[in-house]
């Protein structure tokens, strides 16, 4: 056996096809060369789909060249002239190569090597290890991308998640999560009503049925609830618990913003406010206990958020829930605390969905573990110019898409 056999038998190459020369360079830097030819007299099918024609003459030729996988440290390039048949039904087309994608400047390998390294590195470290413009690589993950979502489908998705994102700045995306397989379905730009009506339109075009939809999970924005209500209208709408503890945070914390312009000791206590008291460290015990027995009203708060989390991990019911409800926005109206007080009109302002969660026990913890996920994949690349580029990699490592990529021609 020859190189010329090695090679070929190397690149899972069929008759007609087949390395006829190796060449490895030294000028102007080391490159390794393969050049692949067909025999005279051979014969190709028609590369239109669903075409019978299987073996049509060559009508010209035409020089191509792609990157393939580097051989050592070195680059590799496989260099072959590529014939164009002619079909008496669909005229004159360029034949589909069995190493590489139409269109595509890599081969098939390659691509799925960029694929795979993207899921764990930004792909401006790929460029620099590949010595490659970045531009390419994005077109590949663009393509293989878009190929996998287009394939996609949604009959069975019948409870969702919904959140945003933080892009750059006060610039966010909307994530749609399927709780049950846990993947993202869509992201878009922007956190109002567009985008639900944006997802519902997607969603239809991937056999989903709004209608089917029976559980969504968001947080209280008032462009989520319009676009939810009008566009499921068959669905329940959760507020996520971790949304309605926030807001309390927020509210404890304004007012102990508040009381620290007279009191300085509460000046650079403010996480201390946002534990919960088993999660504080002993130097934070010994300061919490200092300031919670001198009738503060940062105390007085702190202590609502403290029974408003409490309701969650106690109430085993719906109407259980209402009852301890009601008591707790009680309170915080009558608490001469305007932040507790205006806390207490929010929650009651979303109370109906709120409670929803203690009859249907869901949360969006999935999207907040994806919300992390997708953090950690802008910090990593620091910052994305471009939102498409943003969404690519949000599906790419989230969305639990079908690539198919080759493992071999």
């Amino acid at each position: 056996m020859d190189n010329l056999d090695l090679f070929t038998q190397a690149l899972m190459l069929n008759s007609p096809w087949r390395v006829t020369e190796v060449v490895f360079t030294q000028d102007p830097k080391p490159e390794l060369h393969l050049t692949i030819d067909f025999a005279v007299g051979s014969k190709f099918p028609c590369p239109t789909q669903g075409c019978e024609e299987s073996a049509l003459e060559v009508h010209d030729t035409k020089e191509r060249v792609w990157r393939h996988l580097n051989f050592f440290q070195y680059k590799a390039f496989i260099h072959a002239r590529v014939p164009r048949v002619t079909c008496p039904t669909h005229g004159v087309h360029q034949v589909e190569v069995p190493w590489s994608r139409p269109g595509s400047g890599f081969t098939l390998l390659i691509e799925a090597y960029v694929v795979e390294l993207a899921k764990h590195l930004p792909v401006a470290v790929i460029a620099a290890l590949m010595d490659e413009h970045d531009n390419r690589l994005w077109r590949i993950l663009h393509h293989y991308v878009n190929a996998a979502r287009e394939a996609e489908v949604y009959p069975d998705v019948d409870r969702i998640g919904i959140d945003e994102t933080s892009r750059k700045g006060h610039h966010y995306i909307t994530v749609v999560v399927d709780l049950a397989q846990k993947r993202v379905l869509y992201c878009t730009e922007g956190k109002d009503a567009s985008t639900i009506t944006s997802f519902i339109g997607d969603f239809k075009r991937h056999q989903g049925d709004p209608d089917k939809i029976r559980l969504v999970t968001c947080d209280m924005s008032l462009g989520f609830k319009k676009g939810i209500t009008e566009g499921f209208v068959q669905a329940s709408m959760i507020i996520d618990k971790f949304h309605v503890v926030k807001h309390a945070n927020e509210a404890v914390d304004l007012v102990r913003k508040s009381e620290a312009k007279s009191m300085v000791e509460l000046k650079r206590t403010k996480y201390i406010w946002l534990k919960n008291p088993g999660n504080l460290t002993e130097k934070q015990q010994l300061t919490m206990e200092s300031l919670r027995h001198r009738n503060l009203k940062t105390a007085r708060a702190y202590q609502m958020r403290l029974n408003l989390q409490s309701l969650y991990e106690t109430c085993f019911s719906r109407q259980d829930a209402e009852v301890e409800f009601h008591k707790l926005t009680q309170w915080m109206m009558h608490s001469r605390l305007e932040p507790m007080k205006d806390l207490a009109r929010l929650l009651r302002r979303h109370a109906h969905d709120i409670l929803n969660y203690f009859e249907f026990r869901i949360t969006n913890a999935i999207l907040e573990g994806m919300n992390s996920i997708i953090q950690n994949i802008k910090r990593r690349a620091r910052g994305f110019r471009n939102i498409e580029y943003f969404k690519t990699m949000i599906y790419l490592v989230c969305g639990k898409l079908n690539l198919h990529l080759a493992s071999a021609f």
